[in-house]
């Protein structure tokens, strides 16, 4: 078993903590500690979807967010007012609000930040996964793919017929969250 502890406004994707045998997100709770995995429990990561339609997008009043040719939904932090309505409007529960300022050790701030992706968030503005653009965008992995301890997370080109996640679309049973909303996310999920 691992204790596992979120801070707020540190981390991009949240882990859904729902009662077995449900699928119910509005009710899973999303913060939690102790020790994991419990048994009557299964645990889902929830990030930024990247939707195709991001309602998020469309509420924006100074258009601080917009969704990348490639279709990655970004967030210019000095553009944002803080305004949250992004964040009221993600289905997915997938934006976080920075209510004070990061405490972040110099040592630990990597020197090779990018405008869009990975450099230090200052209070008062809203922050999102972005599936690394800084590391994407030069061929390398995300960040959480190169972390995650058991291989759970595939990342790739479903374009690609030949790429991995495009064998799992095909071959597994895949499916999205909250389907029934039209925001056509880019994220899927599926079961081994």
């Amino acid at each position: 078993m691992a204790r596992i502890a979120r801070s707020v406004g540190r981390i991009l994707d949240r882990m859904r903590d729902d009662r077995r045998g449900t699928m119910d997100m509005e009710q899973a709770t999303t913060t939690y500690t102790g020790l994991v995995p419990k048994d009557d429990k299964f645990y889902l990561p929830v990030q930024c979807q990247q939707c195709d339609e991001p309602p998020c997008v469309d509420v924006c009043p100074v258009k601080a967010t917009w969704k990348e040719e490639d279709g990655i939904v970004v967030v210019d932090y000095n553009w944002c007012i803080g305004c949250r309505y992004c964040e009221a409007a993600c289905p997915y529960h997938a934006r976080r609000f920075n209510w004070k300022e990061p405490e972040i050790p110099a040592d630990e701030i990597n020197p090779d930040q990018s405008y869009l992706s990975n450099r230090v968030r200052p209070v008062g503005v809203v922050e999102k996964c972005t599936y690394c653009l800084h590391r994407t965008r030069r061929g390398r992995l995300p960040a959480c793919l190169e972390a995650c301890p058991t291989g759970a997370r595939v990342f790739g080109n479903i374009l690609d017929p030949d790429s991995n996640i495009r064998w799992i679309l095909e071959n597994k049973r895949a499916y999205i969250l909250k389907e029934e909303l039209g925001t056509k996310p880019a994220f899927f999920y599926y079961f081994d």
